[in-house]
């Protein structure tokens, strides 16, 4: 089942990736190293027993994977969100996000993970990366779903992006296309999507906590995955020591 998984991830990057004539090799070749890798380092992780009276299970409201990412991260737990800009059902879920993050724990952090899973989702992916880089995604984000969703924009390059960036945020377009042609940028596309290869994803929105627990997309209701969010990270945090049990 999980050899499927990784084969249909496979199937919807190579897809996205059809206009550039390297990347198809490229990636096939990164998959057959990563795959050796997960065949001789692959450990089964037996299912972790759920507290009495747990409100959600295991195998229904979220899975846990055979193979966790791992965070590198032992003071917080780290919730990885996966996303696509065009992805309406992102833009919906995303203010059930904002809320969270205004009580957000000390220990819980949010790390958004753009995917190119469609055509035209490349340059928005690359967009996000290069805010991040320059430290402008809590003023950049909202407003580029926004403008995506409600204003219905089409971006069909990086240039009209950083136009876009530097009329709506007065950012200076120069150092914004720098960045996003650089060698970083291209090392952190990869790595996004590497990062969904590596925890299954295979839809967008999708949450992992701790880069070990799913929440099923089968869950329609943005309340509950918002809850069910926030009991795995009170699980984790107390199997990490970060909370009293």
């Amino acid at each position: 089942m999980k050899f499927l998984l990784v084969i249909f991830f496979l199937a919807v990057v190579l897809s996205s990736c059809g206009n550039k004539d390297n990347d198809a090799d490229e990636l096939n070749a990164e998959y057959d190293l990563l795959k050796s890798k997960q065949t001789s380092e692959e450990t089964t992780i037996e299912p972790q027993e759920e507290p009495e009276g747990s409100p959600y299970k295991l195998g229904k409201d979220y899975d846990l994977l055979k193979s966790p990412y791992a965070t590198e991260n032992t003071e917080q737990v780290v919730v990885y969100e996966f996303f696509g800009y065009t992805c309406p059902h992102c833009f919906y879920f995303e203010p059930f996000m904002d809320k969270w993050l205004e009580t957000i724990p000390q220990h819980a952090k949010l790390q958004r993970v753009p995917l190119n899973f469609q055509q035209g989702w490349a340059n928005l992916q690359q967009a996000y990366l290069t805010a991040e880089v320059m430290g402008i995604t809590e003023k950049s984000h909202t407003k580029l779903f926004e403008a995506i969703h409600n204003e219905h924009k089409r971006f069909n390059s990086i240039d009209e992006l950083a136009e876009w960036y530097s009329q709506v945020l007065a950012i200076d377009k120069g150092e914004f296309l720098s960045t996003a042609n650089s060698f970083i940028l291209d090392s952190k596309q990869r790595k996004a999507d590497k990062m969904g290869f590596q925890m299954q994803v295979t839809g967008t929105p999708t949450l992992v906590v701790n880069g070990k627990y799913k929440i099923s997309t089968k869950i329609r209701n943005r309340d509950e995955i918002i809850n069910i969010m926030k009991y795995l990270i009170e699980q984790e945090a107390k199997e990490m020591g970060l909370i009293a049990k």
